[in-house]
């Protein structure tokens, strides 16, 4: 049923949009959040880059970036990824809300899955300064106390 659906909205962006225009931001983001729904990523994936590509200064693009990051990060375990869309999301904008927790996750992904405990002190202390009182701050602390504490492998 979900399947009829997104290919049904498809359809109808093709159709009003005609084949040689882009999608208006707010089609694009519908239809990434459906393929997002149905699980089917790369679609998701490509709708968000589309909407970052073509307007690039909607105030939909840091909710793109962020659902772009999760994504790579839950959904397709594209760590690497992951964390560069959250990088761009807390460099360019730095005061949507979205930006705290992809300030967060970057040191996180850097711990658990890419092992770089010196890039994670750098994005641990990033976050704390840009963001002393979100949520997280206490967990942050405690982590960068933790990473502080262990010694450096050799390389």
């Amino acid at each position: 049923m979900r399947y009829i659906r997104v290919v049904a909205f498809m359809f109808s962006l093709v159709s009003l949009s005609g084949c040689s225009r882009v999608p208006a931001e707010d089609q694009l983001l519908k239809s990434a959040t459906l393929h997002h729904a149905s699980d089917e990523f790369d679609e998701a994936i490509g709708d968000f880059e589309l909407l970052i590509q073509n307007y690039p200064k909607s105030d939909k693009v840091p909710e793109a970036l962020f659902a772009m990051g999760s994504i790579y990060l839950n959904k397709m375990k594209e760590y690497v990824k992951a964390e560069s869309v959250y990088t761009k999301l807390v460099m360019d904008f730095p005061q949507h809300p979205t930006a705290q927790s992809a300030a967060y996750q970057r040191a996180r992904i850097f711990v658990e899955h890419l092992r770089k405990p010196d890039s994670a002190i750098v994005a641990y202390e990033l976050f704390l300064r840009r963001y002393p009182d979100a949520l997280s701050a206490a967990s942050a602390k405690s982590e960068l106390a933790e990473l502080q504490r262990k010694p450096v492998s050799a390389k």
